[in-house]
């Protein structure tokens, strides 16, 4: 909780002064106003709301943060048509303008929290990526969100990024988090991503957060008919990392992969909220998220596996699996199928909650490893079936090495 008297940056009329300001057009700074009205009236989540059970916000005051600047860097090559850089320049722009107004707000409104109301009314230095039809990106768009020390204490930021894959199209995403060590920064992220048919979209968020960073993201996607979106985090940093990572199967064919990757340590918590909603038939999903936790850390995963009565012959695995490598550490799961049709090719989830294997652990010491040692290659091996299929080679590496130091010096 923030101490710093409540910032009038939130309310209305700063709000729709601020877009003027930066020359933004009428129906954004409309949307921004609305925005700011929502946040006004909308009430913090409790935990008494089942996706927030475990995380209690109720001392957190967001307008007790101040805004800070956060312009991230992007580096990618857009194809003939594309583009991949500021969401406020394409809003803007008389081509992509009405791309950006058509989709922006609409998959995630900014009346369905606190949070969310908070990032539609003060997102700056959004991105937008978008790819026409039959087009791809050569290689991945590199996002950087860097926050320095100076700017973050007691300061909020709130990374939106909207990415548009027209059909036939790819992309892939990833996306680095960084703040300082000891700032008292609040980030509040915002992802929507529009799947075209036949379109491929990859995500990757590695965050990264300084330790006194509290995250709370919300990503989803919707699919057209034959798509193929992945999104894959990696959570290494932050005090608090709480997302919302969710698929909208509506498209024939379509599927969703999510892939999730904790590593903690003190005190640390982590909280994962999935969903996959099968709407249209032959639907596919796929989640795995794997934590390991040192010190005194704690996950919290809350999946739901929802086919809804029109979502015949869909196919989904939900799966949790949690490493204790304290006995102080602490995880709880409760994943969840809700199926509204007995048209499935199957519906599966499982979790597990558990400290290393000691006959592993024993057998790698006793072939002159020692303590940390085996337990760095345990957890690698538990990680691997995750981050094999994340992102590109040099990619994993730099994960595989933030894995390697923090578990270095981790509490075990």
């Amino acid at each position: 909780m923030a101490d710093a008297t409540l910032s009038p940056a939130y309310g209305e009329a700063a709000v729709v002064a601020a877009s003027q300001g930066r020359g933004e057009p009428g129906w954004l700074t409309e949307q921004r106003a609305e925005a700011s009205r929502a946040f006004a009236a909308l009430p913090m989540p409790t935990t008494m709301l089942r996706p927030w059970k475990y995380t209690d916000v109720s001392k957190l005051v967001i307008d007790g943060y101040a805004p800070a600047s956060a312009v991230p860097s992007v580096i990618g090559a857009a194809p003939q048509g594309g583009f991949a850089g500021p969401l406020a320049e394409a809003a803007a722009d008389a081509t992509l303008g009405p791309i950006v107004e058509a989709h922006l707000g609409s998959l995630v409104p900014a009346t369905e929290g606190k949070f969310v109301a908070a990032n539609a009314a003060q997102w700056a230095g959004g991105i937008f990526v978008y790819v026409p039809r039959g087009q791809a990106f050569a290689e991945a768009v590199s996002v950087t969100i860097d926050v320095p020390d100076g700017e973050a204490n007691q300061g909020a930021v709130f990374p939106r990024m909207l990415v548009v894959a027209e059909a036939a199209s790819e992309v892939t995403v990833q996306m680095r988090s960084l703040s300082g060590a000891a700032a008292d920064l609040l980030a509040s992220q915002v992802v929507e991503v529009f799947a075209g048919a036949d379109s491929h979209v990859n995500l990757v968020f590695d965050v990264d957060w300084g330790l006194a960073t509290r995250d709370f993201s919300t990503i989803r996607a919707k699919t057209e008919r034959g798509a193929d979106v992945r999104i894959a985090t990696l959570a290494i940093g932050g005090a608090v990392v709480k997302q919302f990572v969710e698929g909208i199967l509506e498209g024939e064919g379509s599927q969703a992969r999510i892939r999730g990757v904790a590593l903690g340590d003190g005190d640390q918590h982590f909280d994962f909220v999935t969903l996959q909603d099968h709407v249209g038939p032959k639907t596919q999903s796929d989640v795995q998220i794997k934590t390991a936790l040192a010190g005194a850390s704690r996950s919290i995963y809350y999946g739901v596996t929802r086919v809804e009565e029109t979502g015949l012959g869909a196919a989904a695995e939900q799966e949790n699996r949690n490493l204790l490598l304290s006995r102080h550490a602490k995880a709880d799961s409760d994943p969840v199928l809700e199926i509204l049709t007995n048209d499935v090719i199957r519906c599966g989830h499982g979790a597990t909650v558990g400290p290393v294997d000691q006959e592993a652990f024993f057998y790698l010491q006793s072939r002159g490893l020692d303590r940390r040692q085996a337990m760095k290659l345990l957890v690698a091996g538990f990680f691997n079936s995750v981050l094999a299929d994340v992102g590109d080679e040099a990619f994993r590496e730099e994960v595989a090495t933030e894995v390697e130091e923090k578990l270095a010096v981790a509490h075990i």
